[in-house]
């Protein structure tokens, strides 16, 4: 098994949906997608999974609707802070705050993340 091969995050997939859009391939040079795809991703929970067609058959569309809206507004995120690069002028010592926040750590988790096994007690 290799890792890399067999299982991926799936985050990563509707991201590179967002960027592969011409507003952004037009804007930006393939090291700037590729910032912007760390920057987004680091804003986002990961899911890893498998297969593709496994993990959307079980899928509410609800969820998958709400996973591609929070890779967008991710990536709006990064946006803002590769238009803004702290690494050209690093006297100024701006502080980065994003708009949105991508999910919230209170929250239920999903049957995906659910642990298989019971703990013992």
């Amino acid at each position: 098994m290799q890792i890399s091969v067999d299982v991926h995050n799936y985050m990563e997939t509707l991201v590179g949906h967002v960027l592969a859009k011409d507003e952004y391939i037009e804007k930006y040079d393939n090291e700037q997608l590729a910032d912007l795809a760390c920057l987004a991703l680091g804003q986002l929970r990961p899911i890893y999974i498998r297969f593709d067609i496994d993990f959307l058959s079980a899928l509410a569309e609800e969820k998958l609707v709400q996973y591609k809206s929070n890779s967008e507004i991710a990536v709006k995120n990064a946006e803002a802070m590769i238009q803004q690069d702290r690494r050209k002028n690093r006297e100024d010592d701006i502080p980065v705050i994003f708009a949105h926040q991508s999910f919230d750590d209170d929250v239920e988790l999903e049957w995906f993340e659910k642990p298989l096994l019971k703990g013992k007690k």
